[in-house]
């Protein structure tokens, strides 16, 4: 084991005046409908529609590049998050998804990409990785562009920072280089839809809209795979916007294997790059915690887990698991506010 064509966005309509129409087209005059959101996930206030500018599948891996108008979003460093702005020279907001071409599960890595027209650099940039209500786990960014016209993006997708067993390792730890041409028109960007949520349809209240109807991702029915995989079945706990799954696999080097799958509780999608650590507790007391390692594999698709001995296991009433840092993960709105300081979630232990 080692580590490492328009789409629907869909949406509720808001049935509104044309003056108030062009109003909330201006970037973030929307906001003002979600005021104060929740410490959570919500509703956001409206969803975009988005151009695909093509797919590829290289070495194992395949990447689909798509563009929506620039729009503004989080990032995150610790639980820090602060807001990254539109810029009057942003023309796209640009979004890759990087997925293992057999299995379909998100790959945990490092994306840049180059844009060049007629031969020339226009931008160079490392994509932030993100998570949208529509798109879940993603690469993206606002980037800017040199007018209408034929450009080509150089997509590098780096070896994967997870530890990968179940074959994936000879397609998932190299990196490697997709080209992709796509043209891009000013007119087709400010044309694309944007559908607004009405309030009475949930906007600002705890929940999400649906998942892309094509998303990729593979995760629907992991916690499946993994309740049938398991040696031991432990369950899954709660936290509140993230749902845990456990449970006890294969042995690995004589030791079995803690494996946890987080999901987001609404879209279960897959949580990268979180630092997560599980600790037994009986009677009351806890014990001392283990950390939990970033996974692939074709079975579970992204997880995290760590080798433990069953004795450990056995000899507790409830496993703790502890997210020590939140998912360093950029956010769309409906996201911002979400997964930063989540209390431990528990899970009782009957292995008899």
């Amino acid at each position: 084991m080692r580590r490492r064509d328009a789409l629907a966005a869909g949406g509720l309509v808001l049935s509104l005046s044309a003056g108030c129409l062009e109003t909330l087209e201006r970037e973030d005059a929307w906001r003002e409908l979600v005021v104060d959101p929740p410490d959570g996930v919500y509703v956001p206030p409206k969803v975009d529609e988005m151009v695909s500018y093509g797919t590829e599948t290289v070495d194992g891996r395949t990447l689909s590049l798509a563009a929506t108008r620039p729009h503004s979003f989080w990032t995150v460093t610790g639980t820090d998050r602060a807001r990254a702005d539109v810029r009057n020279y942003h023309a796209i907001h640009l979004m890759a998804s990087a997925h293992d071409a057999e299995t379909g599960t998100v790959v945990p890595t490092s994306v840049t990409t180059t844009i060049r027209s007629r031969d020339e650099r226009v931008d160079e940039r490392t994509l932030w990785p993100m998570l949208s209500q529509r798109m879940g786990f993603h690469y993206g960014d606002n980037v800017p562009l040199d007018g209408d016209g034929r450009y080509v993006a150089t997509v590098r997708i780096e070896p994967t920072s997870a530890d990968v067993a179940d074959g994936l390792d000879d397609r998932l730890e190299t990196a490697t280089t997709v080209d992709l041409e796509f043209d891009y028109a000013a007119d087709e960007i400010e044309g694309l839809e944007r559908r607004l949520i009405d309030a009475d349809e949930g906007r600002g209240d705890a929940g999400a809209v649906e998942p892309m109807d094509d998303r990729d991702d593979g995760d629907d029915d992991h916690r499946d795979r993994l309740e049938e995989l398991a040696e031991s079945w432990i369950g899954t706990a709660t936290s509140g916007d993230l749902e845990f799954s456990l449970a006890v696999i294969e042995a690995e080097r004589g030791r079995d294997v803690l494996a946890v799958l987080p999901r987001t509780r609404h879209n279960r999608y897959p949580i990268p790059f979180a630092a997560l650590s599980v600790a037994p507790v009986r009677g009351g007391a806890t014990g001392r915690s283990v950390s939990l390692g970033e996974r692939l594999g074709a079975d579970l698709g992204h997880h995290y887990g760590t080798a433990v001995e069953r004795r450990v296991l056995e000899g507790a009433d409830e496993l703790a698991v502890t997210v020590d840092a939140p998912p360093q993960v950029s956010r769309h709105e409906g996201y911002e506010t979400a997964f930063l300081d989540p209390e431990p979630a528990t899970v009782d232990v009957d292995l008899e």
